[in-house]
């Protein structure tokens, strides 16, 4: 009966995702990049592509091996790109569904666990990230795994697999997350207060320990020897306190040109973001919190908090059932232990990166979501329980109250992910479209947000290369946002001002195709490089 309601579940999951894939026009703007080292895995020997790229090769690497997959269904092209990524992603985010039943059955019992699994399907923002083009799903059904079989080695009687298991897991998808290493140190932190009759002797414990750590070491060591650092990314070494002069940015190959390179004008990569930066703990607390509820919908994060308060009661009503399911008390007790440390350690990490770098972004508290979502499923199922007795229901009336209750879920949240996805995209793709029918053969394009880019198929830069795009002779199209030409900042001023000097207007398209006349515009202009810069300080 569980296999074929997990089973159920896990089709519903992938249905879910099948729509969001064919729902979608273009990638996430951070799926761009994920997508660009796909293509050199594809082009170029591996090893290069590893040491070039300020990306965690794992998930790229899957890209480039299911797009011959995919491209052969739905033909080379943009499309091809795309959903080889989404699907990768939306694979990794069913894989996880195992992990997460796995150790909210080690909490509670397996029709929670199945609850559990349900709530995250239906929940609306983790199912969008799980089928976007970004490696969270990823490193989350990474993170996870490592957790449960790190739940498993803590259990004292399954050898050295699952403790190797867990390391290797853990390595692996370091390759695509960095914060997967978390979930290893968790785990060791909680074997190493474990005590009473949980303990293993002594020797055992060490041992397994030390597999668990030359696991993870060995993955990252191989990483680290391919890559030549242990990685690249700038907030990792913010979170980790690495000296970031150590490492400074890679300069740029390609200097502006003269009347270009002063101090008057602004080439920066993107304009700064309208939210306010975290600057206190108290804040980044305030902030943690406010995502987390609202990630899990608000009512199943008080639900959460009501589980974790009552979890013990919640284990003691279903005694019986937990017999039968062959849990024992220190499964439950070993298991929450180690979800209990990552929490706090996930958490100080977030923390830390907050605060020095300033943002907390929704994806960052997916993991706690995650985390989480075992006392969700626990309080909602004692809420219900408490609900029926206090009403005096039949278990019948109950049985079918239930039924109604977990239908109604079903077409909430199913109703709630079939919102268009990233409408605002579609002036960019209708821009990418127009440059595919006008471009010659060679024909750049600098655009600020890549989107339309990647769909011509044009060679392309984005705005974080704009002095190779402007000394390049084949330079021929801008495409550029209307919101990133009105603001007053100045890099807004300089793009409108050498846009003017040397560029006319192509063509514009409405941010949505079904609100034509409201929110940004997505202008196309035809760039002419223009024989000297040296007057364009008149335009200012």
């Amino acid at each position: 009966m569980m296999r074929r309601g997990m089973l159920a579940l896990v089709l519903l999951a992938a249905a879910l995702h099948a729509v969001g894939i064919a729902r979608t026009q273009l990638p996430a703007q951070d799926g761009l990049k994920f997508i660009r080292v796909a293509r050199d895995f594809q082009q170029r020997p591996a090893i290069d592509v590893i040491r070039a790229s300020d990306q965690h090769p794992l998930y790229p690497a899957l890209i480039a091996l299911a797009e011959p997959v995919v491209a052969h269904a739905v033909g080379h092209g943009p499309d091809a790109w795309r959903i080889a990524a989404q699907g990768v992603a939306a694979l990794a985010s069913l894989a996880l569904l195992i992990p997460l039943f796995g150790l909210t059955h080690n909490l509670f019992t397996r029709r929670i666990a199945l609850l559990a699994v349900l709530i995250f399907i239906l929940l609306p923002f983790p199912a969008a990230v799980g089928h976007d083009t970004l490696s969270d799903s990823l490193g989350l059904c990474a993170s996870l795994t490592s957790l449960w079989l790190g739940s498993i080695a803590l259990r004292g009687r399954t050898g050295w697999k699952a403790p190797v298991g867990c390391g290797l897991v853990a390595g692996l998808g370091y390759m695509a997350r960095p914060e997967v290493l978390i979930s290893p140190m968790a785990v060791a932190l909680a074997w190493l207060v474990q005590q009473g009759h949980e303990a293993i002797p002594a020797r055992q414990k060490w041992g397994r320990l030390a597999g668990l750590s030359l696991a993870v070491l060995v993955m990252i060591g191989t990483y680290a020897l391919a890559k030549g650092e242990v990685s690249e990314k700038l907030a990792l070494r913010h979170a980790l306190g690495i000296n970031i002069q150590a490492h400074p940015p890679k300069k740029h190959t390609k200097l502006l040109p003269t009347g270009l390179n002063t101090g008057h004008w602004d080439f920066s990569p993107k304009e700064e973001s309208d939210e306010p930066e975290v600057s206190s703990i108290r804040e980044v607390i305030a902030r943690l919190g406010l995502q987390w509820a609202e990630c899990l919908g608000g009512g199943f994060a008080i639900l959460a908090i009501w589980g974790m308060v009552r979890a013990r009661h919640i284990q003691s009503v279903y005694r019986v059932e937990r017999e039968a399911e062959n849990l024992e008390e220190h499964t439950s007790t070993t298991t929450g232990r180690i979800i209990a440390v990552y929490l706090a350690l996930f958490s100080l990490v977030l923390a830390r990166h907050a605060s020095r770098m300033g943002y907390l972004s929704d994806r960052h508290t997916l993991t706690l979501v995650l985390a989480t979502l075992p006392w969700a499923a626990a309080g909602t199922f004692i809420c219900a329980r408490g609900i029926a007795i206090k009403l005096g229901w039949a278990p019948s009336t109950t049985r079918r109250a239930a039924i109604a209750g977990l239908l109604g879920l079903i077409i909430l949240g199913v109703g709630l992910q079939s919102k268009p996805s990233h409408p605002s995209r579609w002036g960019h793709w209708a821009a990418g479209r127009w440059i595919a029918e006008h471009a010659k053969e060679g024909e750049a394009v600098l655009d600020t947000r890549g989107w339309a880019a990647f769909v011509s198929r044009q060679p392309s830069y984005d705005y974080w290369h704009v002095r190779q795009a402007l000394s390049d002779s084949s330079l021929r199209y801008v495409v550029v946002g209307t919101g990133e030409l009105q603001s007053q900042s100045p890099r807004a001023k300089t793009l409108r001002t050498w846009l003017a000097y040397s560029s006319t207007l192509e063509a514009e398209f409405p941010e949505r195709k079904d609100r034509p006349g409201k929110g940004e515009g997505i202008r196309i202009y035809r760039y002419e490089r223009p024989e000297s810069w040296e007057d364009i300080g008149q335009w200012r």
